[in-house]
């Protein structure tokens, strides 16, 4: 057992007998950190078996010094517990072992706050930058706050639980805040502002992984649901050895053709400032080249000499063009600036946002060129014209807008016979990401010692062509985050699957509604969950909405309901947009018609935009569903007033279930309360599902 003394610092070092030993800390601690308030927090490390471990604590502005002593254990490991402190403490914390007194070699933690600390995790969607966001321009400008920090662990996949992943804190600011995840950002941001005090957050996220991932490999094997999965996966690992050696052989073959066409443009001068593109053709820009006229796939060089406004000289600026369909080499005075390869998934829908150092902005003018590739289909620089400007990385001064007329060249075709092929795909194995705890290993089970208040999560869509799995899937992890913590059920807030592929005018049953629903059935059957509801705020041809400020508010909502006391009647504060309850006797059959009670309704139920709601479907004993009509009652006693919905169909004369913005895009949808909160979708039937019996 480990001991734990609290002394006064000068007696520490007085009691301190001297040996050899070297401490560590996982990369979790360091400059800038935030510490959970309002209770004691864990320090833990390694160091020499039965070896000494102190550590002192100085809050800043103080002259006080505390201190604890303990040992390291018989494998090395060592904790202490710091005691409790407010919110808005700042400190700076020392670790040293007893051969370390000299205070050169002491591991010393500079400003360090207590506040509120939270993990925020899943794939892309949570990964997405605030740079890669809506508005992000004035949002990193104006982004300057040292009570917001982050720490963002490096992406790492593990076959066993690992005691540490690379990662740093860093402190918002216009440098720094393009950074971070948009949505634990603006979580935190909104947290700040109302609880005011520090907010940290634990970033840990990886794009396009499945929940299995990021759940231990022992509660996986407790979860029937998993078996198929970890089949497959021992199947794979088998497999994997011979596999892997024709991986090996596949990428040799690859890497004479990744880049395909050879880039003769660059060594021909295209990209220098001096190069006299006169004779080129000019094309205004953003729009895809086969709708200006240029109907081939292939290499187009595109140029633009720009004149720098005095503020921008000498300075690291920020290059933005939006999307670029597939891939693109950019340049910036014959330097190469950034590069995004077209065989890159979703490369042909990714803002490039690229560094420009200070060394090439020294003179007046900029001359940027861009390699542009296309394998296929549409080609070109075909965002919004918003999307493309050159502005300094620190956020200060002017934007300067680069849409408009570029001179562009065609310089080669690509067909059939000479298109670049994909790289080979890394086979299935114990260092793929989507290996079944390969992410918990590697980067959550390093961070769960750390004291949090609790989560944030936005993650599915992977997952989405297994719905009915999901549904055991997500509150598994859920529960094994919390043992794996140790803290209780603290709160663990979601984001759902917001609205996303062309809308339909079909009454169609799709596996991200079943998806949707199995996130709110976490949020029913698991307690202290919430539900961020965002199908109002998608975006049909992008899986990753722009619009990430609403998404962290709606959490932050949650956040304060659940772990901050706010709720209904305390500054009017609601946690979500209306919820269908079946638990709550929520549904009803009358007349011909259907009756629906929903809770969070807050003022009032109503239409977005008013007029008339939509987004409701209806069916008889047969199943088949038809849009139907819908209206909200309410009807007023003595001692209180009723809200319902009321739903029918002329189609249907004997309905038996309803469902509400059941589709992939539900765009019609409309329902909300007062508070301008969108309700989630919902079903009131069990029926199955295109997803069902898939594992």
């Amino acid at each position: 057992m480990m001991q734990r003394i609290t002394l006064a610092l000068v007696v520490l070092l007085l009691a301190a007998p001297a040996t050899l030993a070297e401490v560590t800390l996982p990369s979790v601690f360091g400059d800038h950190m935030v510490l959970q308030r309002d209770t004691e927090v864990r320090i833990w490390g390694k160091a020499e078996p039965g070896e000494g471990v102190h550590v002192g604590f100085h809050i800043i502005g103080s002259s006080e010094e505390r201190g604890d002593y303990t040992e390291a254990d018989r494998q090395g490991d060592w904790h202490i517990m710091l005691p409790a402190q407010e919110g808005g403490v700042k400190c700076r914390i020392s670790v040293w072992t007893n051969a370390d007194a000299d205070a050169n070699k002491k591991i010393v933690f500079n400003d360090v706050l207590f506040g509120e600390v939270w993990v925020a995790s899943g794939q892309s969607n949570m990964a997405w930058t605030v740079r890669q966001s809506a508005n992000a321009s004035e949002e990193i400008k104006n982004s300057k706050n040292d009570q917001v920090r982050m720490w963002t662990a490096r992406r790492t996949v593990k076959p066993e639980p690992a005691s540490d992943v690379p990662g740093r804190w860093a402190v918002a600011s216009p440098e720094t805040t393009g950074e971070f995840s948009a949505v634990a950002y603006y979580f935190a941001r909104k947290l700040q502002k109302e609880l005011g005090v520090p907010v940290g957050i634990l970033h840990a996220s990886w794009g396009g992984t499945p929940v299995e991932a990021w759940t231990s490999r022992g509660k996986l094997d407790q979860i029937g649901w998993a078996k198929p999965i970890l089949e497959r996966y021992n199947a794979a690992i088998e497999a994997f050895p011979r596999l892997d050696a024709e991986h090996k052989q596949a990428v040799e073959r690859w890497q004479q053709t990744r880049n395909g066409p050879a880039n003769t443009g660059f060594k021909d001068g295209l990209a220098k400032p001096d190069f006299d593109d006169s004779k080129w053709q000019t094309m205004k820009l953003p729009q895809g080249w086969e709708q200006a006229g240029l109907n081939k796939d292939g290499v187009v060089w595109f140029r633009k000499t720009i004149d720098l406004p005095d503020a921008f000289k000498g300075r690291k600026l920020r290059l933005e063009l939006g999307p670029i369909d597939d891939g693109d080499t950019t340049y910036v005075n014959n330097k190469q600036v950034g590069q995004t390869p077209a065989w890159q998934n979703g490369a042909w829908q990714r803002p490039r946002v690229y560094d420009v150092p200070a060394g090439l902005t020294k003179q007046g003018k900029l001359a940027i060129a861009v390699r542009a590739v296309d394998t296929g289909g549409g080609g070109g620089i075909y965002g919004k014209p918003e999307q493309m400007k050159l502005r300094r990385a620190d956020g200060e001064g002017e934007t300067v807008a680069l849409a408009g007329d570029w001179k562009y060249h065609f310089a080669h075709e690509i067909n059939a016979g000479n298109r670049p092929v994909r790289p080979p795909a890394r086979p299935f194995g114990p260092d793929h990401p989507h290996s079944p705890a390969g992410l918990f290993n590697g980067m959550i089970a390093p961070i769960t010692p750390y004291t949090i208040r609790g989560a944030i999560w936005y993650q599915g869509e992977s997952n989405a062509s297994r719905a009915q799995q999901y549904k055991k899937l997500f509150p598994g992890m859920i529960e094994d985050w919390r043992a794996r913590w140790g803290q209780g059920d603290f709160p663990f807030l979601f984001v759902q699957l917001a609205n996303y592929r062309a809308p339909s005018d079909k009454v169609e049953d799709t596996d991200w509604a079943h998806l949707r629903d199995a996130q709110l059935h976490t949020l029913r059957t698991v307690k202290n969950t919430g539900m961020a509801v965002t199908i109002d705020i998608g975006e049909a041809n992008d899986i990753h909405p722009r619009n990430k400020q609403d998404v962290g508010k709606r959490l932050a909502r949650w956040a304060l309901g659940l772990s901050y006391g706010r709720s209904a009647g305390v500054d009017g504060h609601i946690l979500s947009g209306p919820i269908y309850s079946p638990d709550t006797g929520g549904f009803g059959l009358a007349d011909g018609r259907a009756e629906l009670w929903l809770q969070n309704f807050g003022s009032g139920l109503s239409a977005r935009q008013g007029g008339n709601l939509n987004g409701f479907t209806i069916a008889g004993k047969d199943r088949k569903f038809v849009k139907a009509n819908a209206e909200i009652k309410i009807q007023t006693t003595d001692n209180e007033q009723l809200t319902r919905l009321i739903i029918w169909s002329d189609q249907v004369k004997d309905p038996v279930a309803v469902r509400y913005a059941w589709e992939d895009n539900p765009d019609e949808a409309n329902l909300m309360n007062e508070e301008g909160l969108p309700a989630s979708p919902f079903r009131t039937d069990d029926w199955q599902g295109p997803t069902d019996g898939r594992r």
